[in-house]
């Protein structure tokens, strides 16, 4: 007889999939993105669309994605007591997200490009955002348990940037600030929640791969560092700061202590031997050394700004599509021997870097961030710049899509089944989680 398995909750696999399917159906939108910024193709799409299509793409491919796959591997162990409660808040947060994807699209209403989190002024679309990342931000809260291992550790450490930017959101409207200035502000604190989930997630990974860890005191030092500064803004905000001078403090914070932490901690497991080995690690840690060089070019509102950011939101994007796969590849029916194929994660990290380096060229030109490519005047080198940028995220969008074409049906499948079964006698093979210790 097939022994049961422990596996992760169904909450958890339910999560994972709206996960999936967020990053999955950001590469449609972000397929009009390329179209807007690629010379000769810019005709095939309306000239008013760039802007709808990004207010999706962002919050598909960051706030849908990145939540969702948080909230998955934060329920992967609850006790029979929370997961109903978990269950309630995965359904609102579904239901959040079809808003926010429905009404981005069909509502009327003009797209806001704020940076981090744009948004479409509608109150369907505003309510939508609103009840995912509340169904979220309570799961963190209600998911909470004692950690057993440092990458534990890691994984609730990185909720604190999320509460802190829930607060900060809280005393800016208190304060009567603006939307859009909210929204800045409290997308800046969720950086630090990324890198430390990022951070937690490489040292899954390269545990995985037989890795060994550096020591637990460095590690949790480091988490620490990495999530802390995000609690800094919420005190300037309590502390009577005007907004002009807040504005320019963000930014010194996220300069100053956004990337020391997660260079540091991704060095210092790169060089342990068998690192390699980790299935998207270093992809993830090179793509993130690339955003902050590109952030230190950055000189006035170009397209080196997005050169930057898809450095480092890419570099947390593939180390969550590494996440999911490494949690469907052991063998969870035995009907399903076969473990999903890692080449989506090539074929993501080699695109997104190509679009980075396209975007840092035209940067360097001059090209302004958040419009598509004009054929006016064009000169060469720009051209060639705009050129690698959208075969750039041509291939990007190849690679989400494989990645989820892959995943997507798996997940289902698990979806359906509350238990997962193996051959007796073949302990050897890894535990169905990915967060949770073993």
């Amino acid at each position: 007889m097939p022994q049961t398995r422990a596996q992760p909750t169904v909450v958890s696999q339910r999560w994972l999939l709206a996960a999936a399917i967020s990053l999955g159906l950001s590469a449609v939108a972000a397929a009009l993105l390329v179209l807007a910024r690629t010379p000769g193709l810019t005709s095939f799409i309306a000239s008013d669309s760039f802007p709808r299509a990004l207010v999706v793409h962002v919050n598909l491919a960051t706030l849908l994605w990145y939540f969702s796959m948080a909230s998955a591997l934060w329920t992967e162990r609850l006790d029979a007591r929370r997961q109903k409660l978990a269950g309630i808040l995965n359904l609102c947060g579904a239901a959040g997200a079809f808003g926010v994807i429905a009404t981005g699209l069909l509502a009327p209403g003009t797209p806001t490009l704020a940076n981090y989190v744009p948004y479409l002024d509608h109150p369907l679309f505003l309510g939508s955002l609103a009840l995912f990342a509340l169904a979220t931000l309570f799961t963190a809260s209600i998911s909470l348990s004692r950690p057993r291992d440092a990458a534990e550790c890691g994984f609730v450490i990185a909720r604190l940037p999320f509460f802190m930017g829930a607060l900060y959101l809280l005393l800016a409207w208190r304060q009567g600030m603006g939307l859009i200035d909210a929204l800045w502000g409290a997308g800046h604190i969720l950086q630090f929640g990324f890198v430390t989930l990022m951070m937690a997630i490489w040292l899954r990974l390269t545990q995985n791969a037989g890795v060994t860890a550096p020591p637990s005191r460095v590690t949790l030092a480091l988490f620490a560092a990495a999530s802390l500064p995000g609690v800094l803004a919420p005190a300037l905000l309590l502390g009577g700061v005007d907004h002009g001078t807040l504005h320019g403090l963000h930014t010194q914070i996220m300069r100053l202590s956004n990337w020391p932490a997660p260079l540091i901690f991704g060095l210092l497991l790169a060089f342990q031997p068998g690192a390699r080995r980790a299935d998207g690690f270093v992809a993830s840690l090179g793509l993130y050394c690339l955003g902050i060089f590109a952030g230190t070019a950055i000189d006035s509102q170009t397209t080196l700004i997005p050169a930057h950011y898809h450095g480092t939101i890419g570099a947390f994007t593939l180390a969550q599509m590494a996440a999911v796969i490494a949690r469907l590849s052991p063998t969870h029916n035995i009907r399903e021997q076969a473990t999903p194929t890692r080449r989506p994660l090539s074929i993501y990290a080699f695109g997104i870097t190509t679009l980075i380096c396209g975007l840092a060229w035209s940067g360097a030109l001059g090209a302004p961030r958040k419009t598509g490519f004009s054929p006016a005047d064009a000169e060469p080198g720009t051209i060639i710049a705009a050129t690698l940028t959208g075969v750039g995220g041509t291939i990007t969008i190849v690679g989400v899509a494989y990645f989820a074409i892959i995943v997507v049906p798996r997940i289902v499948r698990l979806c359906r089944s509350r238990t997962a079964t193996m051959p007796p006698h073949n302990p050897s093979q890894p535990a169905a989680t990915f967060a949770a210790a073993r």
